[in-house]
């Protein structure tokens, strides 16, 4: 930020000593500067990020405990959260009151939700000119099925989530396969290509909800590639792989808790988007980091008072990861189970299905790769809709961060506070 703000300094300047054509020239320079904006947030939602932050992490946990979760992982919660929320403006009673508080939000507060995910959707894009953040959201109804949204429902799909509201016939699989998986593919620049296999879509299922989110940004300093080399990784197994690691020495953001070192490494403009690796210490692992998890545990560990800039020799590898992962256990375990039984409630969605409509399938594909340029990530959430009959103190001036073993990161934009993207690296 220091080089771009004096760039800018200088071009003013000089563009002062000029003609007015040639003061043209110079505004033209200082134009294709990054923009960045800050979202801003009232007391009220500020709250609703800390407890959004527990949720990413709760889920995060979750899913690491699960044997699937014991690869290397990545998931988007911001996209489990939009979603839940597209859910939660048709439920009511118990399913309404465990979405809401597994949220974080509370019971009977589907507007609060409504605007936090609205202010996201339409604000976190336009916080940095130089990175791509894009988000869609879509509501597919069943044709086959006859199936009518509540004209109210309809309007908040699109009013709050800026949803796409279509129709397609599920009985014709293979072409509603084509375009729902085609719409994936195009909302992710083709990073997941797929969502649904055919033995997952259900010709008699009533709607579907997706969310898709794909980010692109290139580091604030990039890696030189000249600077790459094979140089060992140890996995969780204590084996030894040899990994394309990337090397850079820079003065950086660093800080670190009895548990780990987190370095931040920013994207675009430097002061919006960055990607945080936490880096176990000797002796942890990734996983008991994670179990220590929370809004008030990442609080500590990134608040600027707490952090210090410190020239660092950073290695890190240079990797990509997919990570595919069910829904519907982990959010049962999160405390809200009832949305996916007999028991559910959702009688704001449809205006002809008002009884037996529960969400059948619930599921997350996400992927990112990270090289010496930048980052590429993307995730896709669906929920399938059925039928179901009732029944610090030392400040080290100079800091080692060698990723040669397994480390967490987490992709959170700053103006907000808001995670994006969270996963683990162990070497695969």
């Amino acid at each position: 930020m220091k080089k771009l703000f004096l760039f800018a300094t200088v071009a003013v300047a000089i563009a002062g000593c000029k003609s007015s054509n040639e003061l043209d020239e110079g505004e033209e320079v200082i134009n294709m500067l990054p923009k960045t904006r800050a979202i801003e947030l009232t007391q009220e939602e500020k709250t609703y990020v800390e407890k959004n932050t527990d949720f990413s992490f709760n889920l995060f946990k979750t899913i690491s405990n699960m044997p699937k979760g014991k690869k290397s992982s990545i998931i988007s919660p911001i996209s489990v959260t939009y979603v839940m929320g597209m859910l939660n403006d048709g439920a009511t009673g118990e399913t309404a009151k465990e979405i809401g508080t597994v949220l974080g939000f509370g019971y009977n507060e589907v507007k609060a939700v409504n605007e936090f995910c609205q202010k996201l959707i339409e604000e976190a894009p336009k916080t940095d000119s130089s990175v791509t953040l894009e988000v869609a959201n879509t509501v597919i109804s069943n044709k086959f099925m006859n199936v009518k949204l509540e004209s109210q429902y309809e309007k908040d799909m699109k009013n709050y989530y800026s949803a796409e509201v279509s129709s397609l016939d599920f009985s014709k699989k293979d072409e509603a396969l084509k375009q729902i998986n085609g719409w994936c593919k195009k909302k992710t620049d083709n990073m997941i290509p797929e969502i649904l296999k055919e033995n997952e879509l259900n010709i008699d299922a009533l709607l579907l909800l997706m969310n898709a989110i794909y980010f692109k940004a290139t580091w604030t300093d990039k890696f030189d590639k000249k600077d790459t080399k094979n140089e060992d990784f140890t996995a969780m197994d204590g084996q030894k792989k040899s990994l394309p690691m990337m090397h850079r020495k820079a003065m950086a953001l660093y800080s670190e808790n009895e548990m780990c070192q987190m370095l931040n490494l920013p994207y675009g403009s430097g002061d919006k988007w960055s990607m945080k690796v936490l880096l176990p210490k000797e002796g942890k692992t990734i996983d008991t980091v994670i179990s220590s998890m929370s809004s008030l545990w990442w609080k500590e560990l990134t608040n600027y008072q707490n952090a210090w800039s410190a020239e660092v020799d950073i290695m890190i590898p240079r990797f990509k990861t997919d990570f595919e992962t069910d829904l519907v256990e982990p959010l049962s375990a999160m405390g809200a189970p009832t949305m996916f039984t007999s028991s559910a409630e959702f009688p704001n969605i449809s205006s002809n299905i008002k009884e037996g409509l529960h969400v059948g399938l619930m599921k997350q594909k996400a992927a990112i790769e990270v090289n010496e340029e930048g980052t590429k990530a993307a995730a896709v959430t669906v929920a399938m809709m059925d039928l179901m009959s009732p029944g610090p103190g030392h400040q080290p001036e100079k800091v080692d961060f060698h990723c040669n073993r397994p480390f967490i990161y987490v992709i959170q934009e700053a103006s907000s506070g808001v995670i994006f993207f969270i996963g683990t690296y162990r070497g695969e």
